[in-house]
């Protein structure tokens, strides 16, 4: 790989050419044979652009960035339908494959790792699945990677030439998904690395941002007529941290939600007002965030490991969700679904393999031109990460990955080729091949080992919150387990108007007991404290001989306590067993503790799974 760079011109242009047109050939092929269609979110775009057609303006509902609707708006005006709505996606991913083929060529200075990076991309199995999806993923990433690209081409000879094509297309990247606008600042390093100094690189970088940002101004004043604030990200950042931080889903988006965040907040996901509405729900979110440090931890790595890790989870959406195929296509492909899954596993992890290898031999032989596409990388990565992660947010992150792994392709047969021509290995050969080894025994390795423990620093952690009503206000009261903690017994669990505890697997030389409390911030005064009790899952033929489930109120006030087997006689029935208990509070926190207590002997095999204290409220008492 020690060719000179050349523009795109001549043989290389057409070879170019050919990979776009390949991977433009393979999606358009993968839409026609493929009868999805559009569900979810993805339906929302179609039908929010076909409201902006009709009347103008988007719909009451709306709350996102306008660059893809726009798209689809303008495809539909000119008479398409679903089918040419999603060519939108498969034009965007072929553009991407000669964009991820122009930043090989560039950054690794050889025609045969621009070949293999265009053709990575262009036959990227998931790659041209999830393109048929009506989403803003791959129109995106192709807009983030043409930025690159053109960054690149232009560097060092026209760096003017540069900042201004980066800022345009991270501007049109931006106004499909918000979180390509910081990518701007990040050109800083690239322009360095091309040779220029400090002051050059911060006035090229200031450049891109301030074209970002006049390309973004149209948006802004829109958004200052309609809310009357000036801003050119979307409203739903709020509402989408909220859902990244929910216990009760370990960060997943859950219906659930929907129900805790408007009885707390009075505000409706999507509905009007938007900006108090997404405002409320980071303010919820937040101390969400900072209730547990190390189960926010095991949170974060979760979502790496998500959008990272598993390939087979970007099948979802072009493939197995729900209403997405009709029979008898959906038929087909549930009894292929474990060999295509492992044809776009193995796809992944054998580029993240050759792309750990090209990242040794670009840190061997100090390619700091190539090294400036981590930072994209990793600020892709950890804004997900830091919010909410999704499988196929990952796709610009993969696009960039596709340079690295080529170059530790072309970099892998060409120094077999010189090992069976010499016979020997050199110095630098050996350093690299160390290096590359090193970053992929370390990845392969530490990726599963921090997955395993952050799940169990997550179960250790739990905790749940849920809805609960003082006087008739809901407040969002969250949940900690309590007492001593072992892997035999679960954590607690909630949902958006209960907290369920499990119950513990009786010992035969001890009493077992499971407990958690949460914390009601009470003024003064003489209160009653009433919840409702439920077990579940309940067998008609379940019975409980002993055991017991107990409430303390206050820290020194004595707990009422109900056996186990009084509230599966009344839930059998399948009426929940009210509970009542009042209490004297001289003001300020109030903890409110449950606990299970199972003594020795007690058969396991008759035991539910979880016991739910549901519907609890405080109510005042007359003095």
């Amino acid at each position: 790989m020690s060719h000179p760079a050349r523009p795109l011109v001549g043989s290389t242009a057409v070879t170019a050419f050919l990979v776009i047109v390949l991977a433009l050939a393979l999606r358009v092929g993968w839409i026609l044979l493929v009868p999805t269609k559009p569900v979810g979110d993805f339906a929302m775009y179609v039908e929010s652009a076909a409201h902006l057609v009709k009347f103008g303006s988007f719909d009451a509902e709306y709350i996102f960035m306008p660059g893809y609707v726009f798209l689809l708006a303008a495809v539909q005006a000119l008479g398409g339908g679903w089918l040419a709505c999603k060519l939108v996606g498969a034009v965007a991913g072929s553009l991407a494959a000669g964009a991820v083929y122009g930043i090989a060529r560039r950054l690794w200075e050889s025609r045969a790792a621009a070949v293999v990076a265009g053709l990575l991309c262009a036959l990227w199995p998931a790659g041209v699945a999830v393109s048929s999806v009506t989403g803003t993923d791959m129109p995106a990433a192709a807009l983030i990677s043409l930025g690159c690209y053109f960054l690149f081409r232009h560097l060092p000879a026209r760096p003017r030439l540069a900042a201004v094509l980066f800022g345009v297309f991270m501007g049109l990247a931006t106004y499909i998904r918000a979180v390509a606008l910081p990518l701007c600042a990040l050109a800083v390093f690239c322009f360095r690395a091309s040779g220029l100094g400090w002051k050059a690189a911060l006035r090229n970088t200031a450049i891109s941002c301030a074209v970002a940002a006049l390309l973004l101004s149209p948006w802004a004043v829109r958004n200052r007529l309609r809310y009357g604030e000036t801003f050119i990200s979307d409203s739903h950042g709020g509402i989408t941290t909220l859902m990244g931080a929910n216990p009760n889903s370990d960060g997943r988006y859950s219906r659930s939600l929907n129900r805790l965040f408007h009885e707390v907040t009075g505000y409706t996901i999507l509905a009007e007002p938007h900006r108090e509405a997404d405002r409320a729900a980071l303010s919820l979110a937040r101390p969400w965030l900072r209730f547990d440090p190390a189960f926010t931890l095991g949170l974060f790595v979760a979502r790496a490991e998500q959008l990272l890790v598993h390939e087979r989870a970007l099948l979802y959406w072009p493939l197995f969700r729900a209403g997405v195929l009709p029979e008898p296509a959906l038929s087909l492909a549930s009894r292929w679904r474990s060999s295509i899954e492992s044809v776009v596993d193995s796809f992944w992890l054998a580029t993240v393999a050759a792309a750990l290898a090209g990242l040794g031999v670009a840190l061997a032989r100090r390619r700091w031109l190539a090294l400036t596409l981590l930072p994209f990388m990793v600020v892709l990565a950890g804004m997900y990460i830091a919010i909410f992660a999704d499988p196929r947010y990952r796709l610009p992150i993969t696009l960039l990955v596709f340079p690295f792994a080529a170059g530790g392709m072309v970099w892998l047969a060409q120094t077999v080729r010189e090992i069976l021509s010499e016979r020997r290995v050199s110095r630098a050969v050996r350093w690299e091949a160390g290096l590359s080894l090193g970053l992929i025994v370390a990845t392969f390795v530490g990726a599963p080992t921090l997955a395993w423990a952050s799940g169990k620093l997550r179960e250790h952690h739990r905790w749940a919150v849920q809805v609960c009503h003082v006087d008739g206000q809901a407040r969002a009261c969250s949940w900690r387990r309590t007492g001593p903690r072992d892997d035999d017994t679960p954590g607690v669990r909630g949902v958006w108007n209960g907290v369920g505890l499990a119950i513990p697997v009786a010992a035969p030389d001890g009493m077992r007991e499971a407990s958690a409390e949460t914390e009601l911030d009470l003024a003064p005064g003489d209160y009653a404290i009433e919840a409702s009790l439920d077990l579940a899952p309940l067998d008609a033929s379940t019975s409980i001989s002993s055991g017991e489930f107990s409430v303390q109120v206050g820290a020194d006030a004595p707990g009422a306590a109900v056996s186990l087997d009084a509230v599966a006689q009344v839930t059998r029935k399948s009426s929940p067993l009210p509970l009542r208990i009042e209490t004297h509070h001289g003001g300020g926190k109030l903890p409110v503790r449950v606990r299970i207590s199972i003594p020795p002997g007690q058969p396991s095999a008759a035991l539910p799974g979880r016991l739910w204290v549901n519907e609890i409220a405080v109510v005042s008492l007359p003095h």
